[in-house]
């Protein structure tokens, strides 16, 4: 389901976001594809900075 929202873009990056679009000015699939390869980028991170935060607190126990 989609959702209407309303966002604040500093205005050179809404530019930028428009000569991506094109003359369709299709701007929310532009802003909506950037955001959902941002959010499979972050959930591919998150095992990781898992991995990392479990050794800290071992290291961290260990220490004490």
């Amino acid at each position: 389901m989609r959702v209407r929202t309303n966002l604040i873009i500093e205005e050179s990056l809404l530019a930028k976001i428009d000569a991506i679009a094109g003359d369709k000015n299709k701007r929310a699939a532009v802003i909506e594809t950037a955001l959902r390869e941002y959010i499979a980028r972050e959930e591919s991170k998150a095992p990781i900075d898992l991995e990392v935060e479990t050794a800290d607190k071992k290291v961290s126990s260990k220490t004490k």
